[in-house]
């Protein structure tokens, strides 16, 4: 029978590495997926991540349970990766052409190559467009459009008000479909 949350977090915080390594395949796409998202380059992703879930195990017996568990990982995952892109001071302007490259095509690989193509070029896209928001828009869009979160966990997951994350993201997606519009003009 499988664990609870609670319990697996509880044990975890009591040093229980299969609790955690539980926790962890729970949350380890999202993870992976935002850092991802946020740098467009594998390496970057792949230590953003690391770094989340050495913070996770580190501070999960300091968990209080006053937001979902999940909140406090995306949280933790949001703060990595905006504070990675201060750090090296990769904002905006990280997708040049040589960024592009690193679309990490094995993600899209299926047994229909076609498919596979389509979906590589549309995350290329994507990816262009993306890197022309600031950094708080491209993670509420990321949250919200890509991985599905409310308004409500946005706002949990960034500390941000509701009112702002619903202004962060009705501009983001005001400044994507008009690139969108201008990519469309140029072809």
């Amino acid at each position: 029978m499988a664990m609870s949350d609670f319990d697996l977090i509880k044990r975890a915080g009591q040093g229980d590495e299969e609790a955690f390594k539980e926790l962890f395949e729970k949350h380890q796409t999202f993870v992976w997926n935002v850092s991802y998202r946020m740098t467009y380059d594998f390496d970057d992703a792949e230590d953003i991540a690391q770094e989340v879930f050495i913070k996770v195990w580190k501070n999960i017996s300091k968990f209080r349970g006053s937001s979902r568990f999940s909140t406090w990982v995306y949280r933790i995952t949001v703060n990595s990766a905006l504070n990675r892109l201060n750090k090296t001071g990769r904002n905006n302007s990280i997708f040049d052409e040589g960024a592009m490259a690193h679309i990490d095509t094995r993600k899209f690989m299926s047994q229909n190559p076609e498919a596979s193509l389509t979906q590589i070029e549309d995350e290329r896209v994507l990816a262009g467009l993306l890197a022309k928001l600031d950094n708080e828009r491209r993670m509420v869009i990321i949250l919200r459009e890509i991985e599905g979160l409310s308004y409500e966990e946005i706002a949990e997951t960034t500390g941000a008000p509701i009112g702002t994350v619903r202004s962060r993201i009705a501009r983001g997606r005001k400044d994507l479909e008009a690139m969108a519009a201008l990519m469309e003009e140029g072809q």
